[in-house]
């Protein structure tokens, strides 16, 4: 967005002192259309209540990180690798990378979490073929109504571990077929437990290198107390 004017020290001597008062008045108005230009490029400004909110916080990418100042913290961005990437630096000099590549670096790190952490289970609805959708979550459970073909489930990332609880119906009685495109060990004992209401968990591992999803392992009948 072009402004009206460019806001210069030229700019900021106008009006002069021995101008006329209708100059001056001209010079409001001018100063209270230069203020919002600028101030609407990440503010709301639309004669509401909410003029002033931020509506989005733009950083201008720096050349270099600016020093650290006593007690105060900065937020800025600078280039890394050709990419306009978020930094902070405290008031110590300690200067955080927070984006890398377009990500935040918190999760491309070795991380000690202090709290448990979990995904939310993800319902697959039962058909007679299913492949999960591995960008929505770790966890999926399906109410098994019918024989289920398990084919690879999509959108992996390498070295991502799913788990999906198979959950057999009143009836029971439903069978579990791999897909041809998963890969495992064809001596392990894969058949879901078929009693009524019976609940199997399988878990399944990404290898990015051979591209395929390989199923590690089937814990059996876990519906049962201890």
């Amino acid at each position: 967005m072009a402004h009206s004017r460019v806001w210069n020290a030229a700019l900021e001597a106008i009006p002069a002192n021995p101008s006329a008062a209708a100059a001056g008045a001209e010079r409001i108005r001018d100063l209270k259309i230069d203020i919002r230009e600028r101030l609407e490029l990440d503010h709301v400004m639309d004669e509401t209540n909410d003029d002033g909110f931020h509506k989005q916080v733009t950083l201008e990418e720096q050349a270099s990180s600016p020093s650290n100042l006593a007690n105060k913290g900065r937020l800025f961005t600078k280039d890394v690798g050709g990419l306009t990437e978020l930094h902070y630096i405290d008031a110590a000099g300690t200067e955080f990378v927070i984006t890398n590549n377009g990500k935040l670096l918190l999760l491309a790190t070795n991380n000690a979490w202090a709290k448990g952490q979990a995904v939310t289970e993800v319902e697959i609805t039962y058909a007679a073929t299913v492949a999960p959708d591995a960008a929505l979550s770790n966890a999926f459970w399906c109410d098994l109504t019918g024989n289920v073909i398990l084919d690879s489930p999509t959108n992996p990332k390498s070295g991502q571990v799913l788990t999906i609880m198979w959950k057999q119906d009143a009836t029971g009685s439903r069978t579990l077929t791999f897909g041809a495109t998963l890969y495992g060990n064809a001596g392990n004992d894969w058949a879901l437990t078929t009693d009524a209401n019976a609940i199997d968990l399988i878990t399944l591992y990404y290898d990015g290198d051979a591209s395929r999803w390989r199923a590690m392992s089937l814990s059996k009948d876990i519906d049962n107390a201890l």
